[in-house]
């Protein structure tokens, strides 16, 4: 167990890989080893089936590779985990959004593309476990300050909450604002109701997309 989790006390989040090339497993098992001290990989593995019979599993969450020379579909594979309550990530070269649409249908959390870097993977796995990255002076495990924004200085949004308007806004599908953000697309159709409502509260129209952009615009987020 990590020694700065040791010392505040919580237990790090614990993560399974399996990916049947073995320079992505020792690669992200080092770099999370090393940078990510909120996450204990517990188990490592090229094989699905070794994976599912490891003593550690289930671990929190999964980090899975979309296509594995096992003959188990990734959609046999998600089940199992979510039936067992791990998380899963899938990872994969091909990005497609049929691909992206198709893994999150079967119940993963997120997906991430193999070429994106691995800081960016390591958000989206913190991200879908509900803990916060840690920035410069900020504990791991410590929540986000709101954002405050534009003219309406009671509206508040988070940073997640920021960045979802301003994609969206900025013209990209909910399925695109997933992609970018590293994301699923419920998360993203949260975060906007979320936003939609504190519009609301003040009296400022926000049910549809335009008037999502109008707001938007108003406050800053297209500038």
């Amino acid at each position: 167990m990590d020694l700065v989790a040791n010392a505040r006390g919580v237990r790090p989040h614990t993560v399974g890989i399996v990916d049947d090339h073995e320079m992505i497993l020792d690669g992200l098992s080092n770099w999370i080893g090393a940078h990510a001290h909120d996450l204990e990989v517990v188990i490592r593995s090229s094989s699905w089936v070794e994976m599912a019979r490891h003593p550690a599993f289930p671990p929190d969450l999964v980090i899975m590779d979309l296509q594995l020379k096992e003959p188990i579909s990734v959609e046999a594979r998600i089940r199992i985990c979510r039936s067992v309550g791990a998380r899963v990530v899938v990872m994969s070269a091909t990005d497609s959004p049929e691909t992206v649409e198709r893994v999150l249908a079967a119940g993963a959390a997120a997906f991430v593309s193999k070429s994106r870097p691995a800081g960016d993977l390591m958000q989206t796995v913190r991200s879908v476990l509900g803990v916060v990255p840690a920035r410069a002076g900020q504990a791991w495990d410590e929540a986000p300050r709101p954002i405050v924004r534009g003219g309406a200085a009671s509206i508040r949004f988070t940073e997640e909450e920021e960045e979802t308007l301003r994609l969206y806004t900025s013209g990209h599908s909910p399925v695109e604002v997933a992609m970018i953000l590293g994301t699923n697309i419920q998360a993203v159709k949260n975060a906007l109701e979320r936003i939609r409502a504190q519009y609301a509260a003040e009296g400022r129209v926000a049910d549809k997309k335009q008037d999502l952009m109008l707001r938007a615009a108003e406050d800053g987020y297209l500038s």
